[in-house]
């Protein structure tokens, strides 16, 4: 998971600019080689500059439509960027993992109303800079009838697959966690993977919404230790440290490691309590999602930009963490991700499919023919079936130079010619994914 959701207060030095550009209301004619930050061509313009504490937003205020947002990060730390809902409590749209001196852009859609921006540092800990921004009406796009009902239909029914997707989680989960602490270790290995592939399929809309706060589920559900350690300033193997992690993960590094390993649970209780709290937050998960209780922004709601920004925000995910094998770092079930993340970009997009057709039928063919490279070159990498006749992938570490135990993560120029493959064909699909919202959204 993208590690969203632990904040972290920065202590070194950030700077972060970023360009505004609302669909329809400036002429776009400046040139994209132009510095991020700089005013041009009328465009409004902010830039957030930190150290610590303080940071500057130099336009608080935008109309509404489709906006696309130049992310610089000319700090030494990679960063996140997000925009919030008035309350702070839902993220509406969000870029992670924004290297120190890379440039991004993120596209999504804002109607008339109050939001804030931010930035995280490392990706943990508070949210940094917060600033009000002020989306005024814009000028309006004229929809069709029949665009606007190809609009409703994919919301419709990327909502009923992500609410499949969580009630299958439950029942997966359960099956899991019951192995688990039966001490049924073989079975228990052979469910995790499959029971996680659930999640990774609708991980940017779990992100994005919470009970108190947004993601709060998903950090409960999907942390890793690292990003604990991290805002502590401690090791990995810290006992504070392991005592604070919950989900996933760590009951992957009690079970996919030797006896003896300081990520071993001390005790069967210790397992048990890790299980259940597996179970209470995956049961908040599904009763959040089929509006049992109200989450921290009221009932659980998708909108056109969950869907859109879906299916590039999971392929983003592989590209920019799992690739170094940095999530499941103790099992390397990471392949099995990977078709998890893919799966469910194919269902966002295929939701919003006939929209793209509709406005750019080049740009369509380009994103089915990068899905289907991609599995094809996953295919390659398939190892059998499990006992309940799931696909099984090799082990991650056997093709790639991952980040083993918590450890250090490998550079770039550390990457096998399989993960170089992988990273290639992955990006492929994540920049043609990349130019979706620019066609559909208004």
């Amino acid at each position: 998971m993208p590690s969203s959701n632990l904040r972290r207060s920065a202590a070194g030095a950030l700077a972060l600019a970023a360009l505004l550009t609302a669909a329809g209301c400036t002429d776009n004619t400046d040139d994209a080689s132009a510095p991020a930050g700089s005013a041009s061509a009328g465009r409004p313009t902010f830039t957030i500059t930190g150290s610590g504490d303080t940071c500057s937003l130099s336009a608080t205020t935008l109309p509404g439509g489709q906006v696309t947002v130049t992310i610089a990060n000319n700090g030494s730390t990679a960063n996140e960027f997000e925009i919030l809902t008035e309350n702070k409590l839902q993220i509406i749209a969000e870029k992670e993992n924004i290297g120190p001196g890379v440039t991004t852009t993120l596209t999504t859609a804002l109607e008339k109303g109050t939001y804030y921006t931010a930035c995280k540092p490392n990706m943990v800990g508070a949210l940094k800079g917060v600033q009000k921004l002020t989306v005024t009406a814009g000028s309006g796009k004229e929809v069709s009838a029949d665009t606007q009902q190809l609009e409703q239909r994919a919301i419709t029914n990327y909502t009923a697959y992500v609410k499949d997707q969580v009630g299958q989680l439950l029942t997966r989960t359960t099956a899991f966690t019951k192995a688990y602490t039966s001490g049924d270790t073989a079975k228990a290995k052979e469910l995790y993977p499959v029971a996680r592939s659930h999640y990774e399929r609708i991980e940017p809309t779990a992100e994005a919404f919470g009970i108190k706060e947004a993601g709060d589920l998903d950090a409960a559900l999907d942390l890793r230790v690292q990003d604990i350690a991290a805002d502590a300033g401690k090791k990995v193997t810290d006992p504070s440290v392991l005592k604070s992690w919950t989900g996933w993960h760590r009951i992957e590094a009690d079970l996919f490691t030797a006896d003896g390993s300081a990520f071993k649970f001390a005790s069967a209780a210790d397992r048990k309590a890790a299980a259940d709290q597996l179970n209470k937050d995956t049961q908040n998960l599904y009763n959040l999602v089929y509006g049992k209780i109200n989450g921290a922004s009221g009932k659980f709601a998708l909108k056109l930009t969950d869907v859109v920004t879906g299916a590039s925000s999971l392929l983003e995910e592989i590209a920019t963490s799992k690739i170094v094998g940095e999530e499941e770092t103790f099992s390397h079930t990471d392949l099995p991700d990977f078709k998890a993340n893919l799966e469910g970009a194919q269902v966002a997009y295929g939701n919003v499919q006939a929209l793209v057709k509709k406005s750019d039928a080049d740009l369509d063919a380009e994103v089915t023919q990068s899905f289907k490279d991609l599995e094809t070159l996953l295919k390659k990498y398939e190892d059998g079936k499990d006992s309940m006749g799931n696909v099984k992938y090799v082990d991650y570490s056997t093709i790639a130079a991952v980040q083993k135990d918590a450890g250090e993560a490998p550079k770039d120029s550390a990457y096998t010619k399989a993960q170089r493959e992988l990273s290639d064909e992955v990006n492929v699909s994540s920049e043609a994914l990349s130019k979706v919202p620019g066609k559909i959204l208004h």
